[in-house]
């Protein structure tokens, strides 16, 4: 399985405050997504910040590696030129997989990171249209 890689993450402090200066918040019941679309070179850069308010160091590790593998999965859906920082809610630590991935997938959509036209969860596009497919 490939792993997300070091270049798309934002690390620092300073690639954080970059973002909560001129982004674009949206939330849910489980998720806040805070967006910064880059007017310069086209990145893809993702973030997610998880505080002590969310358990213990194990909670909130499994946690951060779920939306880690959810944005993997799914970045090559999205639009170029972007930087994201993910906020789970307390209420993210008891939902599922499946939970989590349908919230982000919703903000990303609100966010216009998703084209207009999405096909249903569970249902296959015909080949050759570029889309990643579920290993069976």
């Amino acid at each position: 399985m490939p792993r997300f890689p070091k270049e798309e993450r934002l690390k620092g402090s300073k690639d954080f405050k970059a973002v909560f200066q001129q982004c674009r918040k949206l939330d849910d019941a489980r998720l806040a997504l805070y967006i910064q679309f880059s007017s310069g070179p086209p990145a893809r850069l993702f973030g997610v910040s998880v505080g002590r308010a969310h358990g213990k160091a194990h909670d909130r590790n499994r946690l951060k590696r779920r939306l880690r593998e959810i944005y993997r999965v799914e970045k090559d859906r999205f639009r170029e030129g972007y930087r994201i920082i993910l906020i789970p809610k307390r209420s993210a630590v008891s939902g599922s997989y499946a939970d989590l991935r349908d919230s982000f997938l919703s903000l990303a959509k609100r966010a216009g990171l998703l084209p207009r036209t999405m096909p249903p969860v569970g249902t296959m596009p015909p080949d050759g249209d570029g889309m990643r497919r579920p290993a069976t």
